[in-house]
């Protein structure tokens, strides 16, 4: 069975031309709705409460249906940013800066007097210097990746390639995450990179199969691919337990939904983007050695 999968997914069948130019429009297309979001609000994504900063209450002793009071909510203080959400035992309500946190308090308990509410808030300036930190965790994460496999492979085109394939995981990934308003918040920001190391999981078993195993280029590809798909969708699988037993956790909810869809791009960017690119490189160099041993 798994034979017969693999034959009707087999990227050597097809031009490796053609295939990067999916992933390579894929990109594109991301790259244009992350910059139409950051010229249309100042941000390529909506920031969750940690990076944005604002008031977040915690109501308990009290059962309730999230969606009428979020309404009630924004209707009040006029603001569709208020979200409200179970979260365990206990109600999680996020208002951005610009709502009182006094006044957010008295209207749930007017709503629900015998609830229990209790408020955190974090101002815009913490949360300004958390999402620095986190635009740097990622830079470095990616120069550090970018280090390792060049030490690794020593040649410029593979860890181009790699390089390449990660970055196009995290910015794709971040457009669907835009798309299905998915907010950028430190859970997240973890699932990303941990994306990177995911992403080059698969690219090094590609690259150290091509470039230090002997046989047919084709073969090498249709043999990485097997297992690299075997590791991908054991991921997945237990990505997509995680999404559905952890309704009533949102920041591990919004981690495991990250992860699968930067699973599935992986996928299109391994084998078609990264696979088709070392394709070209490793032909170009076996047309190089002919030319080199004709003129001797």
């Amino acid at each position: 069975m798994f034979n017969k999968i693999m034959d009707k997914v087999d990227v050597t069948k097809y031009s490796y031309k053609k295939l990067m130019l999916v992933p390579s429009t894929v990109l594109i297309v991301a790259i244009v709705i992350l910059s139409a979001n950051y010229l249309i609000s100042g941000k390529p994504l909506d920031y969750g409460m940690e990076l944005e900063g604002g008031t977040t209450a915690y109501i308990q002793n009290v059962t309730l249906d999230p969606k009428p009071l979020e309404n009630a909510l924004q209707k009040y203080f006029n603001d569709s940013e208020i979200t409200v959400r179970k979260s365990g035992p206990q109600y999680r309500v996020e208002a951005p800066a610009s709502v009182d946190s006094v006044e957010l308090k008295n209207f749930i308990l007017s709503k629900y007097p015998e609830a229990k509410v209790s408020t955190q808030y974090m101002g815009p300036t913490l949360g300004s210097d958390l999402r620095k930190q986190a635009v740097k965790a990622l830079i470095y994460a990616f120069i550090g990746m970018a280090i390792v496999v060049f030490i690794v492979f020593r040649v410029p085109y593979p860890t181009i390639a790699v390089v390449l394939s990660a970055f196009a995981d995290i910015v794709v990934t971040a457009a669907l995450m835009s798309l299905l308003n998915i907010k950028l918040s430190l859970g997240t920001i973890a699932a990303l990179l941990m994306m990177i190391g995911y992403s080059v999981d698969s690219d090094i078993l590609l690259t150290t199969r091509l470039l230090k195993r002997r046989g047919e280029i084709d073969d090498k590809i249709r043999n990485a691919m097997g297992t690299g798909l075997t590791m991908t969708f054991t991921t997945i699988s237990a990505m997509i337990v995680l999404f559905i037993v952890t309704e009533n956790t949102p920041i591990l909810r919004d981690m495991a939904a990250v992860l699968t869809l930067g699973l599935f791009i992986d996928i299109m960017n391994t084998w078609m983007f990264n696979a088709g690119l070392l394709k070209w490189y490793l032909l170009k160099e076996s047309s190089k050695k002919k030319l080199r041993v004709r003129r001797r």
